[in-house]
């Protein structure tokens, strides 16, 4: 394994966490393939008390380094007061991340993507918007569906599954 060669090289901080961040990565793409793979299963249900601050933080950490996430404005609004809710943190974080995703594709150079979330009476809601071109009208319909997709290499499964979740939730 390469992350375990690198960290028995005695590597500077950065590196450090960088190889962290790897790891956790790595875990969570593991667990969602395996969600993926046997789709009427989730591969972790284990639920507990969440913070969206840090659900949010993760998600974009991760982001700033998919292709072009350097290059766009991205911003958390994420007020410090909002009360845990109980969920799956792993998939949690995959729903902010798609999202973020969507928005760094839909979006050019220079482009603005916020990342709010506010307490609602009884409800948390957050959302992630952009200053992209916006989906176009006549396949907004279609946007769910599993295999649907307008991207080049997309899969069609990213909306597909981040509703899953946020439904489940």
């Amino acid at each position: 394994n390469v992350v375990q060669m690198l960290e028995h090289r005695d590597p500077d901080e950065y590196t450090r966490t960088k190889l962290a961040l790897v790891t956790g990565q790595l875990v969570r793409i593991q667990n969602i393939l395996r969600e993926l793979v046997t789709f009427s299963r989730p591969a972790s249900d284990l639920r507990g008390k969440v913070s969206t601050g840090d659900v949010i933080e993760e998600a974009l950490g991760i982001a700033k380094y998919y292709k072009g996430g350097k290059n766009r404005n991205i911003v958390a609004k994420i007020p410090d007061d909002l009360p845990a809710l109980v969920g799956v943190r792993d998939q949690l974080v995959q729903v902010i991340f798609n999202l973020v995703l969507n928005a760094i594709d839909a979006t050019g150079k220079g482009g603005s993507i916020v990342v709010q979330a506010e307490h609602r009476e009884n409800h948390l809601e957050w959302s992630v918007a952009d200053d992209g071109l916006g989906i176009d009208p006549a396949v907004q319909p279609r946007l769910f569906r599993p295999y649907f997709t307008t991207k080049k290499q997309g899969t069609g499964l990213g909306l597909f599954v981040i509703r899953n979740i946020v439904e489940a939730h």
